[in-house]
């Protein structure tokens, strides 16, 4: 049976904000509230809005807008499997949308005998298109015969008034002896309230390195936008985020990184912002711009100029605290 201080320890750990937990059941709950009081500390070290991105860590940003493949096997585990993408997680009103989809026994793809087809289903379930997909160069299909099967499609217009809509594509797979595989992605359409103008500029604030970037605001909303810097090297090394409730004009968002990232990384640029992501949010699904890459290189900085005192998130020391208590 639970104890009062097991479970108090899982539910904190539970709470925790995207921590490694990938053997968490394996491991004892002191151990376990030891590491998770770890990761605490360390999110405490950088406020909510900026963060560093260690050595060898991948950029948030793409992460989240990289496309996922979906696949699916035949009855009880059979192959061949079909795996089904996208060329984006999300596309702009009017722009086309590339689909994919392959077929592999034993890892490898093939492509002679095979109907791909897919539909589009919107958020309710109704079929909105339709696609039949080709492995014949043409097109988003890069190569012929290469077992990549694609379909670009342009949904109907007027299909929604949301800023954004999540649709599902359906896919079949038909070989010639009549074997059936069946599988199924996503993708969001989005038509957002704001667009990044190309105007950007940076500068040192309270020993924080701000870029401020210029958007076009269509419709008065609440905006969000985050943006990974690159160091000249072409590592990722720091990440930021800032919201704001525009009206319609240009206005200036401005992204802060704490100085701790550079000196943790001891990089004082120029810097690239190698990703920037733009939303209109308030209401879900959120509407995404296409994300920007490489839209600004900074001014070299002197490292000094940068603040080296950890941001002390109350919040996150406590909780740290706590665990680290109840782990004794």
């Amino acid at each position: 049976m639970l104890n009062k201080k097991t479970l108090a320890i899982g539910m904190m750990i539970l709470a925790a904000p995207a921590l490694a937990r990938t053997a968490a059941a394996q491991v004892e709950p002191g151990r376990l509230a030891q590491e998770t009081a770890k990761e605490y500390r360390e999110r405490a070290r950088f406020p909510e809005s900026s963060r560093a991105i260690k050595r060898g860590e991948s950029d948030p940003i793409r992460e989240k807008r990289t496309p996922t493949r979906q696949t699916m096997k035949g009855p009880d585990g059979a192959e061949p499997v079909l795996s089904v993408w996208t060329s984006k997680v999300s596309y702009e009103k009017a722009q086309p949308v590339d689909l994919f989809a392959s077929l592999e026994m034993k890892g490898k793809a093939f492509s002679l005998g095979l109907e791909i087809e897919g539909e589009i289903a919107d958020a309710s379930g109704a079929i909105v298109a339709r696609a039949v997909y080709r492995d014949d160069g043409r097109g988003p299909d890069v190569k012929a015969g290469d077992g990549v099967w694609s379909a670009r499609l342009t949904l109907p217009e007027g299909l929604s008034s949301a800023p954004a809509e999540s649709y599902m594509a359906r896919v079949k797979a038909r070989m010639l002896d009549g074997d059936l595989r069946e599988a199924a992605g996503g993708f969001l359409v989005s038509a957002p309230a704001a667009r990044l103008t190309g105007v950007y500029r940076d500068f040192l604030k309270d020993g924080n390195l701000v870029v401020a970037a210029e958007v076009d605001v269509t419709e008065s909303g609440r905006f969000h936008l985050a943006g990974t810097l690159y160091s000249r090297q072409g590592e990722p090394v720091g990440w930021a985020q800032a919201a704001a409730s525009l009206e319609p004009g240009r206005h200036w968002i401005e992204l802060s990184y704490y100085g701790l990232i550079f000196h943790d990384r001891q990089v004082a640029g120029p810097f690239r912002l190698g990703t920037l992501s733009l939303a209109t949010t308030g209401v879900m699904p959120n509407a995404l711009n296409d994300l920007v890459e490489n839209a600004h290189v900074t001014r070299a900085y002197n490292l000094r100029r940068f603040r080296d005192e950890p941001f002390g998130d109350r919040g996150f020391l406590e909780t740290a605290k706590r665990l680290e208590l109840d782990a004794e």
